[in-house]
């Protein structure tokens, strides 16, 4: 019953070593890559309009105090439990 189950393990490692280098061979293909087709006229697009751009936060806006908001209907802070 060990023979068994040891060659059973044998064909198993084979197969899957089998299917490792299969795929390994089918990566060996050289990339498919398209030509590069730009010339003069594509210059305005590629380089056109760079420019810095505006950061996105706002620097003259109000700072706000850090202070915990006290509610008004209950009269605790906010985050605070009974």
């Amino acid at each position: 019953m060990e023979t068994i189950l040891i060659l059973a393990a044998l064909a198993a490692c084979v197969a899957a070593g089998v299917t490792v280098a299969a795929m390994a061979a089918r990566g060996r293909r050289a990339p498919l890559r398209l030509s590069n087709d730009l010339d003069e006229a594509d210059e305005a697009l590629l380089l056109g309009d760079v420019a810095p751009k505006a950061p996105p936060i706002d620097r003259s806006a109000e700072i706000l105090d850090l202070e915990p908001v006290r509610d008004e209907r209950s009269g605790m802070r906010q985050g605070e439990t009974r």
